[in-house]
């Protein structure tokens, strides 16, 4: 049986209009990696984070960082759905361009150091901070200048100035969902700007901004994985029992609907074929994560 699902699945999306549970987390930490020889620079404790390059002569990069504590504001064993990480731009730089997100590969830390003015310039280094050379100041080093981070990105968006902007993608949910299941590997996101010309830095908001401005990572999630039909942490034939019984009734309002409108997997109040993909994946995988 198991044997015949995997055959008729290959991939399996989740589109909007779910009733599932949704989560909104501030980070935990964020900071900018001011390009620098000597490692000095770096904003913890600042309202402002960059990505992209100054206006000097020399390209100087700047990469932010940001981290969230998935795995405390969801359920052991939820299934991530979607994922949106918005962010307030507020610069001066009216140019769009495209700013990725990336995994990161290696912890990193957020001290106190605070940048003057409009805070592009970095601010002098103090211990634990991340810098361009230190994933912690001054004694752990990137094991590549400017960061340890996914070379392919998951999420792109154009940023302008003054607004604010989304990333959001499946790689940005499987993202999330591996940080929940494996929170040992959550050094959050790198964003970078265009760093091929200059005078393309964007300035984003941290979680040291007024409250209304700070970085937001909205999950929708469902609390257990999709095709644990009666919440046993097991995928298996009793599951397949529930799902196949309900599965010939299209409406979850229908009278004849079992209760709870078990092949609802997807929880868009109606019965089809999604749910069918949906189920026949978790099927395949037998435990709940």
């Amino acid at each position: 049986m198991r044997t015949f699902f995997a055959s008729l699945v290959a991939t399996a999306a989740i589109a909007g209009g779910t009733r599932a549970d949704v989560a909104t987390l501030t980070p935990v930490a964020d900071n900018t990696l001011y390009f620098s020889t000597d490692g000095g620079l770096s904003n913890g404790a600042g309202s402002a984070m960059f990505a992209g390059t100054t206006a000097s002569l020399t390209i100087a990069p700047r990469r932010a960082l940001l981290r969230f504590d998935v795995q405390a504001h969801l359920p052991p064993g939820s299934t991530v759905l979607a994922a949106s990480l918005t962010l307030v731009e507020s610069g001066a730089n009216f140019d769009e361009y495209i700013c990725t997100l990336h995994r990161m590969a290696a912890s990193w830390g957020e001290a106190g150091s605070v940048a003057l003015g409009g805070q592009g310039g970095g601010g002098v280094v103090l211990t634990g901070d991340a810098t361009w050379l230190h994933r912690f100041f001054p004694g752990t080093a990137w094991l590549t200048p400017g960061g340890d981070f996914a070379v392919a990105s998951s999420a792109s968006t154009s940023v302008g100035a003054g607004v604010s902007c989304t990333w959001s993608s499946s790689l940005l949910a499987a993202d999330v969902q591996d940080m929940a299941q494996n929170p040992a590997a959550n050094f959050g996101w790198m964003i970078r700007g265009d760093e091929t010309v200059p005078r393309t830095a964007k300035k984003f908001s941290t979680r040291e901004d007024i409250d209304a401005n700070r970085p937001r990572l909205e999950i929708r999630f469902f609390p257990t994985c999709l095709g644990d039909i009666n919440a046993d942490t097991l995928v298996d034939d009793t599951d397949f029992v529930d799902f196949a019984g309900a599965y010939n009734t299209l409406l979850c309002e229908d009278p004849s609907m079992p209760a709870r409108c078990p092949a609802d997997v997807n929880f868009d109040t109606v019965v089809d074929d999604a749910d069918f993909v949906l189920f026949a994946a978790a099927y395949n995988d037998l435990l709940c994560p």
